[in-house]
């Protein structure tokens, strides 16, 4: 087997940054060092392998043959040394940053704090922005950059967005422990044609999700109650005594509301959960931790049946 040539790791980064640059001033600025180092590394370079690595154009430079070849691998040993460095820091716990988040108001509560929480401790160099949005406003947010991620409701829409699914859960009526329903199993759309019920205002997606499930089992809901928040809601319900329609994944963290959840008997729809993210781009290390805490947390909880 060959001896090796003494080539060091600053040969290789002065070596990437003179081939991106073309040239060796702004090289050293990037660096952080002289000019005449960057030359220095350069020759030393060129003596270990025993090539001309660039050809010399007045303040320019080019690759040769011999540089162009080297620099597609000398990038990639960079980069993969880059890779193992992130991977031991990952395993310390070590991950440092901030990101956005953008999330809908039913799974706020069900899904964020333990997801949180675990972050907190786990990785203390990470700082999470939490942002509640609707259900229609979610992806804009994600889509325009101000939020690097969103959790809600997949509507797969966008080409500019990648959804993963999380969850999938079914609208059910959620009713008060002393409601008739409460020990029912299932109820049929035309058992609940005089049940008064709270509901979120029309303008909301759930909401129109649950009209649009009304219509496809031509129902006409007998809405008493509207109320623009979910915790605000779910209280109103357990106050009055009245039922409302939503998925059972609002209870998740709400147990003790004491509502039961009861199947939407051949007329419920199902909704897909889950994380919404750009397109074009690679996760950052925040991110990815995020993702997989968020996954742990959904994996442990069981959708009603």
């Amino acid at each position: 087997m060959r001896d090796l040539p003494n080539v060091e790791l600053r040969h290789l980064r002065t070596f990437v940054t003179v081939a991106e640059t073309e040239n060796f001033t702004r090289a050293a600025e990037r660096l952080g060092i002289t000019q005449p180092s960057v030359s220095i590394q350069v020759k030393e370079l060129e003596v270990a392998l025993g090539a001309q690595l660039f050809s010399r154009l007045g303040p320019r430079v080019a690759l040769t043959p011999s540089g162009r070849a080297f620099r597609e691998r000398a990038a990639l040993v960079l980069s993969k040394l880059s890779d193992a460095c992130q991977a031991v820091q990952e395993t310390e716990g070590l991950i440092a940053g901030h990101i956005s988040l953008a999330v809908i108001p039913p799974l706020n509560v069900p899904w964020m704090p333990r997801v949180l929480g675990r972050i907190a401790r786990e990785h203390p160099g990470l700082a999470v922005t939490l942002i509640e949005k609707s259900a229609d406003d979610l992806e804009g947010t994600v889509e325009n950059g101000r939020c690097d991620l969103g959790v809600g409701i997949l509507s797969r829409s966008s080409p500019n967005l990648d959804y993963e699914l999380l969850r999938t859960d079914a609208l059910m009526l959620l009713a008060p422990p002393d409601s008739p329903f409460a020990r029912r199993r299932s109820v049929r759309a035309d058992e609940i044609v005089d049940t008064r019920l709270v509901m979120l205002p029309e303008s909301y997606v759930l909401r129109q999700l649950t009209n649009a499930a009304f219509r496809a089992a031509r129902v006409l809901p007998k809405v008493a109650l509207e109320v623009d928040t979910i915790d605000a809601l779910l209280a109103t319900v357990v106050e009055s005594g009245l039922c409302t329609l939503m998925p059972s994944v609002v209870l998740d963290g709400r147990e003790s509301h004491g509502l039961r959840a009861v199947k939407l008997e051949g007329w419920g729809s199902v909704l897909e959960f889950g994380i919404v993210r750009p397109t074009h781009g690679s996760d950052s290390a925040p991110v990815r931790v995020f993702c997989e805490r968020l996954r742990e947390v959904v994996a442990t909880q069981r959708p009603t049946k």
